[in-house]
C-alpha cells in the first residue's frame, strides 16, 4: 500500500477534527443540549474531558443571562433553517473577566432533510477586541494627558445639547489657555512642559464634577463641558476656583485665561458655543489670569 495514502475512515477524520481544531466546535440537539463538543471547547471551559459536557445547556455552563440569549439564537437557526454567520458575543465570567467570541451556527439535517439539531463554531477574539478598543481610545483621547480629545469632546457636546433640549436645562463651556506656556518649554524643556500639562489635566478633573468633561483640544488649550448648571454664577465660581488654585500646581508656575459660553444664551449648536467660548478666552488673555463670559458686542 502506498504509504502516502491516508487510511482513515470518516469517524477517524471527524475525531481528528474535533480534537485538534483551535476553534470551539459543538453540536446540539433540538432541546439545545450539547451532544458533542471539541476538546478545545472543553478545555476552555475548565473540563478535562469533552464527554463531561454532554447533555449540558448554555444556561448551566454560562449562567442564566448569557445562556438564554444563546438559546434564542440556537432555536432561531433550528426553526428557520438559516445559519447565523460571525455573531459577536460577549460573556463575563465569575471572575468578572470578559470573553469575546465570534460564532457561526448552522442547522443540522438528517438524510430526510429534517432539522435535528445545530452545529456551532466559536473563535475567541479577545486580542482583536483589545486592538479595537486600543484604536478607539487612540482616536478619541489625547495620548499625553489621557483626556478626551477634540473629537470626543464634540461628540459629548452634541449629546449634551440633545439631552438639554429634552429636559430644558442649561450647560456651559469653559475654554482654557495656559498663559506663557511657551516660556515654560523654552526655559525648562519640553519634558517639563509635558509634565505640567499632565498636572493641569489631573488638577482640572479634580475641580469639576464627575459628570463634566475635561478635554485637551490641542497644545496648551483645554475645554470643560459643565453638563448641567443652575445659573451662570455657578460657572463663574468654577472659573474663579480654577484661576485661584492654578498657581499652586507646580514650581514651574503658570496662569490660565478662561472664556465661557452658556447654552442656550450664546447659541444652539456646538461649533458656535465653542467659538463663543474661544472668543471670550482671547478677551480674557488680553489681561491674563482671569476669565470672561462671552458677550455680543
Amino acid at each position: 500500500m502506498d504509504e502516502n495514502v491516508f487510511d482513515l475512515d470518516e469517524y477517524d477524520l471527524f475525531s481528528a477534527l474535533m480534537d485538534n481544531m483551535a476553534d470551539s466546535i459543538y453540536f446540539k440537539d433540538r432541546q439545545c443540549r450539547l451532544v458533542r463538543v471539541s476538546r478545545r471547547m472543553a478545555l476552555s471551559l475548565g473540563f478535562s474531558d469533552p464527554s463531561q459536557l454532554i447533555g449540558k445547556t448554555d444556561i448551566e455552563l454560562f449562567g442564566e443571562e448569557f445562556g438564554k440569549k444563546t438559546r434564542i439564537d440556537d432555536l432561531q437557526v433550528m426553526e428557520s433553517g438559516l445559519p447565523i454567520i460571525g455573531l459577536v458575543e460577549e460573556n463575563r465570567n465569575e471572575n468578572g473577566e470578559t470573553n469575546w467570541t465570534s460564532t457561526t451556527k448552522f442547522p443540522l439535517r438528517n438524510s430526510a432533510g429534517k432539522i435535528i439539531g445545530m452545529l456551532g463554531i466559536s473563535r475567541e477574539i479577545n486580542d482583536l477586541k483589545k486592538r479595537e478598543r486600543d484604536l478607539q481610545y487612540i482616536a478619541t483621547h489625547d495620548l499625553l494627558t489621557s483626556l478626551p480629545n477634540r473629537y470626543l469632546f464634540f461628540d459629548r457636546l452634541e449629546q449634551t445639547i440633545q439631552r438639554t433640549k429634552r429636559y430644558q436645562t442649561s450647560f456651559a463651556i469653559l475654554y482654557l489657555d495656559l498663559d506663557h506656556f511657551k516660556r515654560i518649554n523654552d526655559q525648562n524643556g519640553h519634558d517639563a512642559g509635558d509634565e505640567f500639562l499632565k498636572q493641569v489635566s489631573a488638577h482640572l478633573k479634580d475641580i469639576v464634577r464627575d459628570s463634566d468633561t475635561v478635554a485637551r483640544l490641542g497644545g496648551d488649550e483645554f475645554a470643560i463641558l459643565m453638563e448641567v448648571i443652575r445659573d451662570e454664577e455657578e460657572v463663574r465660581t468654577v472659573a474663579e476656583r480654577i484661576i485661584t488654585s492654578f498657581g499652586h500646581l507646580s514650581a514651574i508656575g503658570s496662569t490660565v485665561s478662561i472664556g465661557i459660553s452658556v447654552y442656550p444664551r450664546h447659541g444652539g449648536n456646538g461649533a458656535l458655543l465653542l467659538k463663543c467660548a474661544d472668543h471670550a478666552m482671547y478677551q480674557a488673555k488680553k489681561q491674563t489670569n482671569t476669565y470672561r463670559l462671552f458677550e455680543y458686542d
